[in-house]
């Protein structure tokens, strides 16, 4: 288990940096900020290009939340919710990442 530098990993890389980018700002900014949009359009060309690196349902579920919070359908405690699966998606993709990386 080692790091290899291939595109495969680097584009992996970044994806995580991305994802803990838009984590720290996900609390730092407003929920109806457009950066999101484009975090998740990267995922999805992630996810399509890289067939089997991350499971369809965890990114399906990501982008639905990142939709719900921008487009604000919900308020309150289902708002809260939301989030809080959306941060479970943000941990699953930093986790899947390593994962991908060292090859488990």
């Amino acid at each position: 288990m080692y790091f290899r530098l291939t595109l495969f990993n680097n584009l992996t890389l970044a994806l995580m940096g991305l994802t803990v980018w838009m984590a720290a700002g996900r609390l730092a900014s407003r929920a109806d900020s457009n950066w999101p949009l484009l975090y998740y359009l990267l995922v999805l060309a992630y996810w399509k290009a890289f067939e089997g690196g991350l499971n369809t349902y965890w990114v399906l579920t990501g982008v639905a939340c990142g939709l719900l919070l921008r487009f604000e359908f919900l308020g309150g405690a289902v708002a809260k919710l939301v989030r809080v699966v959306e941060y479970a998606f943000f941990a699953y993709v930093l986790w899947r990442g390593v994962g991908l990386i060292l090859g488990w």
